[in-house]
């Protein structure tokens, strides 16, 4: 899901992924040595850009990397604009960021604590308190593909309960660095699968769910022609995305459970001349962590709350 920040007098445009997986905002720099064919920002085309000149790296979890220097200026997402946001450079990127024609930069919205730019707040926290928005809080709300055309909705300073039923439920966050709730438990057609609590990330960054090998396994165990490879991960029939009954996914987050529907896990078709299996959007990981990423997300307008440091899901509808 990628949304559009300018930055900059006057605004240059990128687009960029709104990840609550990191912190920092970063896009490409006009000196950049390997960025790809993104858009590029010039500080000496905006009359509110400062220089610092501080360099930074960030690694992500899936092997990416990029580096650079830092500058502040003026950041504008839709009808908000506030001033002198500490803002990455990138001077160098791995492949996998060169390649992606979809995407020129991240706008982390996890808190400062894990900030390899060197942030004392987050963009939000920085929103609320140069008066950008009324409260520091940000909705999601992931539109499905076939339904919405794959559109999907942010507001920053609060929520939107046009997308979403019922009330929203919420669950306080375990530590302020990651948005990183407790997992107690995970029920696959009516049977308990999770021995211990687990911290779960909730991340707008990520795609799939990612859970430790014997809960992904006990997942798919109950999904007909399921199978697994090491190069590709799990694969499904397609099918379930029309056919699912009889099989039942909730996650426990703290108090509250949280069902899914395995039609939800249905991803792109693997061979177009062998459209029955499709990727499951259920991986798994050591570590010891669960990663509930857009699979899960579509599913549930969520609501990242700074202030009360708390996460609030509620059903998403169109």
């Amino acid at each position: 899901y990628i949304g559009i920040a300018s930055i900059g007098t006057p605004p240059q445009q990128f687009r960029v992924s709104f990840d609550t997986g990191s912190a920092d905002i970063w896009i490409p720099d006009n000196q950049c040595i390997r960025c790809g064919l993104h858009n590029f920002y010039d500080p000496l085309q905006s009359s509110t850009a400062t220089q610092e000149n501080k360099k930074w790296i960030i690694k992500y979890g899936d092997r990416s990397a990029v580096e650079g220097v830092t500058v502040k200026d003026t950041i504008h997402l839709g009808d908000i604009r506030y001033p002198s946001q500490r803002i990455g450079l990138a001077r160098n990127e791995t492949p996998t960021l060169t390649k992606d024609s979809f995407l020129d930069g991240i706008f982390g919205l996890a808190f400062p604590s894990i900030s390899r730019t060197g942030l004392n707040e987050s963009a939000v926290q920085t929103m609320y308190r140069t008066g950008a928005i009324k409260s520091p809080v940000v909705g999601v709300w992931m539109g499905r593909t076939v339904a919405d055309n794959g559109a999907g909705e942010l507001i920053f300073g609060g929520v939107n309960p046009n997308h979403f039923s019922g009330r929203l439920k919420y669950i306080p966050i375990a530590k302020k660095g990651y948005w990183q709730i407790l997992m107690n438990g995970v029920n696959v057609n009516g049977k308990e699968q999770l021995e211990d609590p687990l911290q779960a990330y909730i991340d707008t960054g990520s795609t799939l769910i990612i859970l430790p090998p014997a809960l992904s396994q006990s997942i798919h165990g109950v999904i007909p022609g399921a199978t697994y490879s090491r190069d590709g991960g799990w694969r499904i029939p397609c099918k379930i995305k029309q056919d699912s009954k009889g099989i039942d996914i909730s996650f426990r987050l703290g108090n509250h459970n949280f069902p899914i529907k395995v039609s939800d896990i249905v991803r792109e078709i693997i061979d177009e001349n062998n459209p029955s299996l499709c990727y499951s959007g259920v991986t798994e990981a050591g570590g010891g962590i669960a990663i509930l990423g857009d699979t899960f997300l579509k599913s549930y307008y969520s609501v990242f709350d700074f202030e009360k440091s708390r996460i609030g899901f509620a059903p998403s509808k169109s």
